[in-house]
């Protein structure tokens, strides 16, 4: 990526960084909310994932990105078990390190016939310690009605940390 004022092929790294300093900010990982983030193309949703992975490891939080593009329910189905796995054999010891987890193609799961992977999704997700939560999709407009709409699942899971730039 370059460091010129208008970024590699039309990203703004200044507005890269901006967004990565949103979610990894001074009181990460202690403090931080679940977020999601609307990407316009593939280019911008690496840039900016590399940052905050960057951002993220610079504090001592590794990265874990899945993605849920090829199969949106079935992999978030496999996140679910592996969360209530964690969560059987008992919650996170004190100092045991914390893991950022980025779900990509979390746009893809908007819809009233991914209601059924979402809801023990968020039953597990929310008493989770073990991670801090990135939600990441190309529709910002899917993604906020995911989160922001009061008879879905998830609603007020996760707040939005996507520019105004980005939100299409």
């Amino acid at each position: 990526m370059s460091n010129d004022s208008n970024g590699f092929n039309g990203i703004d790294d200044a507005l890269i960084r901006n967004v990565a300093s949103l979610f990894v900010h001074r009181l990460f990982p202690s403090f931080r909310r679940p977020a999601y983030l609307g990407c316009p193309n593939e280019l911008i949703e690496q840039a900016v994932l590399a940052a905050i992975a960057r951002s993220a490891s610079e504090r001592g939080v590794i990265a874990e990105v899945v993605d849920l593009r090829p199969a949106p329910a079935d992999r978030l189905n496999h996140v679910t078990a592996r969360l209530a796995d964690a969560r059987w054999h008992g919650t996170r010891s004190e100092g045991a390190d914390i893991k950022l987890l980025i779900l990509r193609g979390f746009d893809l799961l908007e819809g009233s016939e991914n209601d059924v992977p979402t809801y023990p999704f968020r039953s597990e997700f929310q008493f989770d310690e073990n991670h801090v939560w990135l939600f990441v999709g190309r529709d910002w407009r899917r993604l906020n009605r995911m989160f922001n709409g009061p008879k879905l699942p998830l609603y007020m899971a996760a707040t939005s940390c996507t520019p105004k730039e980005w939100r299409n």
